[in-house]
């Protein structure tokens, strides 16, 4: 698809309505993807709508998703690129990969609501002047690719390998990036380039060994805040980061070095005793089964994905609800992923049903008759 402008002004078509929710990725077996999106707002059911999905026989893996633009990764001939899709108005740009030596490590996207930003991260560079790390950034403004040589930073080790499918999707929240890499969150500020690195709540010195292991991890935005999420052998947790200013955690803390407060945690076994009936039916409760996708701060709620279905928690009532459940072959519970989406203009909205924690009526996808999207 040729790059016009007129091509980016419809892709960043907007209005000033908003919908929060859930995106689904279904990847089938054959390779052709299903996009769902799921209204989660609404206290009483998950409400699914058809005009922000949509199928494409194509092979892709989502990347990142920010203020309604969804970044993929695919290939157009032989040659790998990257895919903007707008899902309200159906519109995608195909984006060329930048011509890197070293590895890219990190993807990001970045979106204000007039034009957006596909930002990599490459490690191993020989021409970076910042220990190994590298931007390469990708403007709608101009069609190009530049780059950008982060100062005083230095890059955590990293693994050799990273399965993706375990991997943090980044996030975009307070006009920057951010991503999670080496136990660190590594935040691009869009609008002057700067780059800071922060420790983890979760950090420890070994993180290499860690971050091959199957604990899943999430970072959420609500309210105007960042969180981290993530479970672990003991629970699940929820950590908000601190902001610049007005946020002060006493003198025992570095705040140039650690900026979170523990703001919810609960404990496997706790969950469990209260919710025995969920637990025998839809999976063996095991910790690196359960997926934090989304964090609402002002329900305190956080919404979890488990093998064939996802489900929110509240923390102050410790109800559990279903949202949806999904069929999956085999043990490839990893064919659906989920992320959180924010997304403006919302039009033709279909109430397909409303899901109930008590079960009496479900969702489950993928689901039948959806629209084609040619890549």
């Amino acid at each position: 698809m040729n790059m016009e402008h007129k091509n980016f002004q419809s892709l960043c078509t907007t209005s000033h309505d908003s919908s929060e929710g859930l995106f689904c990725h279904y990847q089938f077996e054959n390779g052709s993807s299903q996009f769902v999106f799921l209204d989660v707002k609404n206290e009483n059911g998950a409400i699914l709508d058809h005009s922000l999905s949509f199928f494409t026989e194509n092979f892709v893996q989502t990347l990142a998703s920010c203020n309604g633009l969804i970044l993929l990764s695919g290939y157009s001939g032989d040659q790998s690129c990257y895919y903007v899709i707008n899902p309200l108005t159906k519109h995608s740009l195909m984006i060329p990969e930048a011509c890197i030596q070293g590895h890219v490590v990190r993807v990001g996207l970045a979106f204000d609501g007039y034009k957006f930003e596909v930002v990599l991260v490459e490690a191993g560079s020989s021409n970076s002047k910042s220990n190994g790390l590298e931007l390469h950034i990708f403007s709608s403004d101009n069609d190009k690719w530049r780059k950008h040589h982060p100062i005083n930073l230095t890059i955590p080790s990293l693994p050799e390998f990273e399965f993706q499918e375990l991997g943090t999707p980044p996030l975009y929240s307070n006009g920057a990036i951010h991503w999670e890499i080496g136990g660190y969150l590594l935040v691009y500020r869009v609008q002057d380039s700067h780059c800071e690195l922060y420790e983890l709540p979760n950090y420890f010195d070994d993180w290499s060994w860690q971050s091959t292991m199957t604990y899943r991890r999430g970072l959420c935005e609500s309210g105007g805040s960042v969180y981290y999420c993530y479970t672990d052998f003991d629970g699940f947790h929820v950590w908000g980061l601190l902001k610049e200013h007005g946020d002060d955690l006493g003198f025992f803390y570095d705040s140039k070095k650690f900026r979170w407060r523990l703001v919810n945690s609960v404990m496997h076994k706790v969950f469990i005793s209260k919710h025995q009936n969920f637990y025998g039916n839809f999976c063996d409760w095991e910790p690196y089964k359960i997926t934090p996708i989304a964090y609402s701060e002002q329900a305190q709620t956080i919404y979890l994905q488990l093998p064939g279905t996802v489900v929110s928690y509240n923390f102050d009532t410790g109800n559990l609800r279903s949202i949806c459940t999904y069929s999956y072959p085999g043990i490839n519970f990893n064919c659906c992923s989920f992320l959180s989406l924010t997304t403006s203009g919302l039009h033709n909205v279909k109430r397909e049903k409303d899901l109930h924690s008590d079960g009496d009526t479900e969702l489950n996808l993928p689901i039948a008759e959806i629209e084609k999207l040619s890549l």
